[in-house]
């Protein structure tokens, strides 16, 4: 899960939680009209309140959950707008404050209440238990218990006979909510902040590296003034970001409430940060020898002995010499025919009308010819007179020696890739 992600989370749980939201007293309770008035209030603030969890979880729930949760949302808010309309007649005089009536739809609009929070609490855990992160079984266990507890005080609210005891509920709800945001917002804040501090340690390896890979290219002769201006860029965000994070942590021991902010704010550094860095990634594969990519149009044609490594919407045709080879249909359609070096046919598969699908070939030692298509391929030959011609869409990386031609670019390139070369593309991935 991205640390965008896990900041999102800290704000969706902070941003559940009002002092007032449910605050309502017993004076107010006893007293009919002034209740009715405080619900209404607390209605317009829960609705506030839990449509932030909506605008920042974004990342809709799927199947019959989404179906309940809107079911419950509509629930809601057609309870919310009896106790508006209740109001209303309670203030041109059309009925009376203490009565049975209105002690019904404070009591449905709370009961509403509580399942609005429940299911916006359960939409949250299925996000965490989507999200793969290290602490989610922990985290998902707190959310559980604060379910438990509303589920108790809901059961409470519906054997209420007394505005008392809806007053009693609804404070209740409320230090329940506190309770969760207080226990949750500790864990978050710390993961958040031990993320932040294992991007930012990765990111000074990660611009000492690219700094000398930038350096070497402009002793090579290469123009760098763009790819200077990038990394100077890429590290003014990383030093904000860090500059963000020990505010926030000064903030937070400190209990100030900024401290979100500051951790939001570092987030969005290490975003702009990454994007930067993928300006540079592409910039720089510009320059590096055996990495190449294929816009479907393009035609690679390599010769060599090492190592090829292609993946993608691909139609390959291939002569190899006492090679290793390995064929990975991901998408289960690939059409493979080899034959070996008597032209007699190895193997002749159509992937995708085959009675059993395989996923996976390796052949050693071999020595012959390969034709291979399909959508989603992964094809790795290792060995001598390496002979290949590619086409379509993906990539390939070609380690060893030899020579190679891609697409419009007549000039003549060697094999000479560096799989190191990848540490700033898998780090922008983390």
């Amino acid at each position: 899960m991205k640390l965008i992600t896990y900041v999102a989370i800290v704000l969706m749980l902070t941003s559940l939680v009002s002092t007032s939201a449910f605050a309502a007293n017993s004076k107010d309770i006893d007293d009919g009209n002034k209740a009715t008035k405080s619900l209404v209030k607390e209605a317009k603030n829960q609705e506030e309140e839990q449509n932030k969890v909506f605008l920042s979880g974004n990342n809709s729930t799927d199947g019959r959950f989404a179906v309940q949760l809107r079911v419950t949302n509509e629930e809601y808010f057609a309870a919310k707008e009896k106790l508006q309309q209740i109001n209303a007649n309670i203030n041109s005089g059309k009925i009376n404050g203490s009565s049975k009536e209105v002690f019904e739809v404070k009591r449905e609009y709370l009961l509403e209440t509580v399942n609005y929070t429940i299911s916006n609490l359960e939409d949250l855990k299925e996000k965490v238990d989507a999200s793969n992160r290290v602490d989610a079984d922990k985290v998902t266990a707190d959310i559980d218990g604060y379910i438990s507890k509303l589920n108790a005080e809901k059961d409470n609210i519906k054997n209420a006979t007394t505005s008392k005891e809806l007053a009693e509920s609804a404070r209740i709800i409320r230090d329940i909510w506190k309770d969760a945001v207080k226990d949750a917002y500790k864990t978050r804040t710390e993961f958040v902040d031990n993320k932040v501090f294992l991007y930012l340690n990765k990111s000074a390896f990660l611009s000492e590296r690219l700094s000398k890979e930038v350096a070497t290219l402009r002793q090579q002769g290469e123009n760098t003034t763009e790819l200077e201006l990038m990394l100077q860029e890429y590290n003014g965000f990383m030093e904000q970001a860090q500059q963000n994070r020990e505010h926030a942590r000064e903030a937070y021991q400190n209990g100030d409430e900024n401290a979100r902010e500051y951790w939001s704010a570092s987030a969005e550094n290490l975003k702009d940060a990454n994007s930067v860095l993928a300006e540079i990634s592409q910039m720089l594969k510009t320059y590096r020898h055996g990495l190449v990519s294929l816009n479907g149009n393009d035609i690679l044609l390599a010769k060599g002995n090492g190592t090829a490594v292609l993946s993608g919407d691909l139609d390959t045709d291939m002569t190899i010499n006492d090679s290793q080879l390995v064929i990975k249909d991901l998408a289960g359609d690939a059409k493979i025919t080899i034959t070996n070096d008597d032209s007699a046919i190895v193997l002749k598969l159509d992937n995708s009308v085959a009675d059993e699908l395989k996923r996976a070939l390796v052949y050693s030692n071999f020595t012959g010819k390969a034709s291979i298509s399909g959508s989603r391929l992964t094809i790795m030959v290792r060995g001598s007179d390496l002979d290949l011609e590619v086409k379509g869409t993906g990539n390939a990386v070609l380690s060893g020696e030899g020579t190679y031609t891609a697409g419009s670019d007549e000039v003549s390139r060697q094999w000479n890739y560096n799989s190191d070369s990848q540490s700033e593309d898998s780090s922008q991935e983390d």
